[in-house]
């Protein structure tokens, strides 16, 4: 009898790499061209031989049987002295994989990774149970097409609106009831523990819902930047504006939130104190903060104006993150949110040659379709970037929110650097290459 084709797929793949490890050679003398076919090689073989793994490892439970453990996955992290968790995960992984034949088969031949599987499958669960099995099939091959251009986040976030894609008319109705059970139980898991040391410092543990969390990142985006702006009032009026809030705002919030509860004796101490921080976070002076690029901290949602008066649908904040259109509008008259509603009366963005630099509004509308820096694969915040004139402002380029840029301190030097030549696409991003 002959030897089992994944066996000897196996046996060929070590013995290449042994013989590979043995002859000494070193990558690094490979030209650039080479060196980076062979980077993108190495990862999508990788991938394939994870897919291989996965195959093996949804019909190994006679192996995990044979040694009386509790599954596969825990049989294989013991053998292999790895992580459970990550066995646990590729485990589930392997048996969801069974159902959905294209993505498997797309792992297989390394079209996708392993975390686009995920966040593929993912995608495909929050589908609704009656949708018919035909366009659950089209929402798949949809959504394993954007895994080309996109990473497992990206396409992650693009699969909470896939139902746009295969049942647009059941979208809105979806997404809402979708995010307002999402919020539902946020609120109940919202936890908030200070555990002093007794070496001068506290730990803070807790879980807070998506918005609280945004606006707080926005805030500490500001704290963290590199080349953040003080403006004279900096750190000390942030300070002062912080000490003024402590000094009375959490112990009259944290009432507010018990009270607002109806009987305020059943809500554990930490659920009060983790209500109290996301209502003092929703509220956060931010007049004291360091500026974002030179602009106001804010967190920015991106609504239509039609799902904003009628409270339907999912709201897009620009940090990633969604909430409903219901929590949107009771926000949107706040600080702590600003909505750029689609379809509203527009605003005069374009300041032509009248001004040199370009203006927080003009930034903070251009923000709404770029987050990050717009060189390709880079990933640094709008938050943290600079502002750059895509036709440059002394060759005759205007102040106009066409021509702005947002381009991280790294690529701002490249764009000026006359060593690189710059290449536009036209969604944008830029990309630099060394010339020759």
């Amino acid at each position: 009898m002959g030897v089992h084709p994944w066996v000897a797929c196996v046996a060929e793949l070590t013995g290449s790499l042994d013989r590979l490890a043995g002859s000494g050679v070193d990558p690094d003398w490979l030209d650039v061209p080479t060196k980076a076919a062979l980077l993108v090689e190495l990862a999508r073989v990788g991938e394939r031989v994870a897919s291989l793994r996965l195959q093996v490892l949804a019909g190994a439970s006679d192996v995990a049987a044979a040694d009386g453990a509790r599954s596969a996955g825990a049989w294989l992290a013991h053998a292999t002295r790895q992580d459970p968790g990550r066995l646990r995960f590729e485990e589930r992984l392997a048996s969801r994989l069974e159902s959905y034949g294209a993505t498997r088969a797309a792992l297989g031949a390394g079209e996708v990774s392993v975390g686009h599987a995920a966040a593929v499958l993912d995608a495909l669960e929050e589908l609704p149970a009656d949708l018919d099995p035909d366009a659950v099939a089209r929402a798949e091959v949809h959504l394993l097409g954007e895994c080309v251009s996109f990473t497992p986040r990206q396409v992650r976030r693009l699969g909470r609106h896939l139902l746009r894609v295969v049942a647009p008319e059941r979208a809105d109705a979806h997404e809402e009831a979708v995010l307002n059970a999402e919020e539902a139980r946020a609120r109940v898991r919202t936890r908030l523990t200070l555990s002093p040391q007794g070496d001068g410092t506290t730990r803070i543990t807790g879980l807070i819902p998506d918005l609280s969390a945004a606006v707080l990142s926005r805030a500490l985006e500001a704290y963290t930047n590199p080349r953040r702006d003080h403006h004279g009032a900096g750190t000390t009026g942030a300070a002062a504006g912080a000490g003024d809030v402590d000094g009375a705002g959490p112990a009259h919030v944290e009432a507010g939130v018990v009270g607002a509860a109806g009987d305020g004796r059943r809500i554990p101490a930490e659920v009060r104190r983790g209500q109290a921080f996301c209502a003092l976070v929703e509220h956060l002076p931010v007049d004291g903060l360091p500026s974002q690029g030179g602009s106001p901290v804010a967190v920015v949602a991106t609504v239509e104006l039609d799902k904003l008066t009628e409270a339907l649908g999912a709201v897009t904040l620009d940090t990633g993150g969604e909430i409903s259109a219901a929590q949107a509008r009771r926000l949107a008259c706040q600080h702590a949110l600003i909505p750029a509603v689609m379809g509203g009366a527009s605003v005069p963005l374009d300041l032509g040659r009248s001004a040199r630099l370009f203006s927080h509004h003009q930034a903070r509308a251009h923000t709404i379709t770029h987050r990050q820096c717009q060189t390709d694969g880079c990933d640094i915040p709008a938050a943290w970037c600079e502002r750059h004139h895509r036709t440059p402002w002394n060759t005759g380029g205007p102040t106009d929110l066409a021509n702005l840029v947002l381009l991280c301190a790294h690529h701002h030097h490249r764009a000026h650097d006359p060593t690189y030549t710059t290449t536009w696409s036209e969604a944008g991003a830029v990309t630099f290459h060394r010339r020759t």
